[in-house]
């Protein structure tokens, strides 16, 4: 009889390639627990703290740390050490006071960004889908797994779209601005070839029967680029609202 369910463990040599682990040091790396962002574009907590910060010297130090609540993610204290960041989330870590934002690395995958107390307090959500639900309520949701509810009445809402950026609260939750996907706005790219490049959006071009909807960007050198809208993150409108490299 075959298996039924998902598997429980995952081998280090079928992990992401980005994660920052010697892949025939040990056999078994730590399964991202289910969440929001796919598991192939995460990094469990157990792998942030102790290989990608070394915060911590093992398995044992690092469940310490995760269950005495001293690790946030976007606000919230996560209890479990596989807990999965994704893209743009903000990783804090109470004792150290440090803050860090899951970001795509150039030619690599995703990587995290030490970002200042003040940053830390937003995140950037990409939104995905429009939908009406009862009484006449619009609902967003966003790359990060979340559904936001709005009043048929609430005018600034009424333009939110597809593909646009929404700057959340943290903790608090709640919308703070809105930026547009459209030409000369800042955009991020978060897969692909170009994945982890920047610039300004100068064309866009619809989709067809063959072909998705792509994106012309203009990065800071002046040089142009094409990739997929489903590729680009909005980050600001002239210039990046969060910090994009590590410096």
């Amino acid at each position: 009889m075959g298996r039924k369910g998902g598997r429980r463990h995952l081998k280090r040599l079928a992990s992401p390639a980005f994660w920052p682990i010697h892949r025939k040091e040990q056999p078994w790396a730590p399964k991202p627990n289910p969440g929001p962002h796919a598991s192939s574009a995460t990094l469990p907590l157990e792998i942030i703290i102790r290989d990608e910060l070394g915060f911590a010297r093992n398995f044992r130090e690092v469940a310490k740390a995760v269950a005495a609540g001293k690790v946030k993610v976007d606000g919230r204290a996560r209890l479990e050490k596989k807990y999965a960041a994704g893209l743009m989330d903000v990783v804090e870590f109470s004792d150290a006071n440090l803050s860090y934002r899951m970001l795509p690395v150039k030619g690599r995958g995703l990587g995290l960004v030490k970002i200042s107390k003040e940053e830390a307090k937003f995140k950037l959500c990409k939104i995905l889908r429009k939908t009406t639900a009862a009484k006449g309520r619009v609902q967003y949701g966003t790359h990060d797994g979340r559904t936001l509810s709005f009043q048929p009445t609430d005018a600034e809402a009424s333009t939110f779209s597809p593909n646009d950026t929404l700057r959340i609260g943290l903790p608090a939750q709640r919308v703070l601005s809105h930026m547009k996907f459209e030409k000369g706005n800042y955009a991020l790219v978060t897969a692909g070839r170009n994945i982890g490049k920047s610039g300004k959006i100068v064309e866009v071009q619809q989709a067809t029967a063959t072909r998705p909807a792509m994106v012309r960007i203009e990065d800071d050198a002046g040089t142009n680029f094409d990739t997929m809208v489903d590729y680009t993150f909005v980050v600001g409108t002239d210039k990046p609202s969060i910090k994009l490299e590590a410096s």
